[in-house]
């Protein structure tokens, strides 16, 4: 049972919704619910049947609501393997809230399932955030980030400071080669919410009027100016994590310099990738760069490599689960190659160094090497390569002498400044890994503004007090374009009233001009068959002819 109150104010119910991803999308949700649990407010979660196991480590969690089945393991495993093959250069083309006893007062989702948690918003009222894994796209654009973040094509544009102009050109134009297949989904998507009677649209303003609370940080992020409804409060980290068995702890303390390799749940290599990942391990282990391997395999995941999987081979370990965060934190750990999943990047450099002088590299360096394969893995490695921290494989054309010669560049570091770099983003990285409390407090501040800015009827009073002005005005008012107009109207009417006024007075001219060039001729003003120019005289009546003056 809840206390009476929380440190901030009354205890209230909050959902916390999950449905697709994978758990590594479920735990930041829920890590930022155990705070709130800890105010005292009551946690339940929603997600698909067949996943409401993930509470397991969350005892929190007062009650699971499952609904219907989401997609099957066929289904995940063949939508994978077609991302396998998905080229970035190429873009990005090929009832909880009625009845007073089930409503909550708050929803926490994860962006996979945003549409769903936004409906609740604007048909019942109930306030909600959404975590995304890094900046969102499409909200709170700025001119030195060309593109939309997590669907850059070309990675060497991540910002404009040193981007060519056709690296920015392609970045920002990657949604309308996109549009032949943004356009299809997006009818498919409205008919299924016509299907279900939902008229309204999903809110999609570049200011959003629902909490965004980004699982991650600048230093990995690109910098950026956010809305006050927009937070970076990541790396979510669990304060505990599993310790080493009793195997990987032997195997650890027995080699000096440990290559760890975890490559995702999703990531489902081809066999001849696999064959180069292990030639180059073979070379790096011949060269003395590494002297053991770690390589973390997925539920399900086979590497066809005989001994090596019989654990016949002194120098490998391939366990089915690793515990991997121990084995980062392992002074003995020196690189890590990983697919860099955003939980994967926040964890290599969360635990980064463990000796106070970085320079000396003494084995205990964590850099890291990354495979990135899709989504927000390619940006995610060339972000980590911007940190100075690590180096990347290119998926369609690595090869084993590449991972060697990386491994060894990135262990021997000849400069320092690898080892420099991931001892600085490790007290980046846990300095904000504290910002999960940030997100509790923002989701306590949203929920209690949202119940008392309203009156009894439905009615609101106030506008929500994180939400700056000009995301409730026109972009006519709320960028002065009106006020821009009237001033060089003000301007330019003075000289188009000059302008005017020169033109009505020459044309008044003119006038007079023809009226006193058009006399007509009588018969004295011909004499000897000649014509006597007559020239009125202004003010006497009469002409003055030839000769007179």
């Amino acid at each position: 049972m809840a206390a009476d109150n929380t440190p901030n104010g009354p205890p209230r119910r909050i959902l916390a919704l999950v449905t697709t991803g994978g758990f590594t999308h479920g735990t930041p949700v829920l890590e930022i619910c155990r705070v709130l649990a800890r105010r005292g407010h009551t946690i339940d979660f929603a997600t698909c049947a067949g996943q409401e196991g993930w509470v397991a480590d969350f005892p929190f969690v007062s009650r699971v609501y499952s609904f219907a089945e989401g997609p099957s393991e066929a289904e995940y495993e063949a939508h994978y393997r077609r991302m396998l093959m998905h080229d970035p250069a190429k873009g990005i083309g090929p009832a909880l809230c009625l009845a007073k006893t089930t409503r909550r007062d708050f929803i926490v989702a994860d962006f996979f399932v945003d549409a769903a948690a936004l409906d609740m918003q604007v048909e019942f009222g109930v306030p909600c955030a959404v975590v995304y894994p890094q900046m969102p796209f499409l909200m709170a654009p700025v001119p030195c980030i060309p593109g939309q973040p997590g669907f850059q094509v070309d990675m060497t544009a991540l910002t404009r400071e040193h981007a060519s102009m056709w690296a920015r050109l392609r970045n920002e134009t990657v949604i309308l080669w996109a549009l032949p297949h943004i356009v299809p989904w997006m009818r498919w998507r409205n008919a299924m919410r016509r299907g279900a009677r939902v008229k309204h649209k999903v809110p999609s303003e570049p200011k959003p009027n629902f909490l965004v609370l980004v699982n991650s940080f600048f230093g990995l992020e690109m910098p950026k100016e956010l809305p006050p409804l927009i937070a970076a409060i990541g790396p979510v980290l669990a304060d505990e994590y599993p310790a080493l068995d009793s195997t990987s702890s032997r195997f650890m303390d027995s080699h000096s310099r440990t290559i760890y390799i975890a490559l995702g749940t999703h990531v489902i290599l081809p066999e001849r990738d696999v064959l180069k990942i292990f030639s180059g391990l073979v070379l790096a282990l011949d060269a003395g760069f590494i002297n053991c391997v770690i390589w973390s395999r997925a539920n399900g995941e086979v590497i066809n490599l005989g001994g090596v999987l019989d654990g016949k081979h002194p120098d490998f370990l391939i366990p089915l689960f690793a515990p991997q965060r121990s084995i980062l934190y392992h002074p003995n750990t020196a690189l890590y190659l990983t697919h860099g999943g955003g939980s994967s990047a926040q964890e290599a450099l969360f635990h980064g160094v463990r000796v106070v002088d970085s320079i000396k590299n003494d084995g205990s360096l964590k850099r890291v090497l990354t495979l990135g394969i899709y989504f927000d893995q390619l940006s995610n490695s060339a972000k980590l390569g911007i940190a100075g921290v690590g180096l990347s494989l290119d998926k369609f054309t690595f090869s084993p002498e590449e991972i060697c010669t990386k491994i060894g560049e990135l262990v021997q570091d000849k400069s320092g400044l690898f080892a420099r770099n991931v001892e600085r983003m490790k007290h980046i990285a846990r300095v904000a890994s504290k910002r999960k409390n940030l997100a509790a407090d923002l989701v306590e501040e949203v929920m209690y503004d949202t119940e008392l800015r309203f009156d009894k009827n439905g009615k609101e009073i106030l506008p929500m007090h994180l939400q700056t002005a000009d995301a409730r005005m026109s972009s006519w008012r709320a960028k002065n374009w009106d006020l821009y107009t009237a001033a060089l109207g003000m301007l330019v009417l003075p000289f188009v009233g000059d302008e005017f006024v020169q033109i009505t007075e020459s044309d008044r001219l003119n006038n007079n001009s023809d009226k006193a060039t058009r006399i007509p001729l009588s018969p004295e003003c011909i004499r000897g068959g000649q014509v006597m120019l007559l020239v009125p005289v202004v003010g006497s009546g009469r002409f003055l002819g030839d000769g007179e003056q």
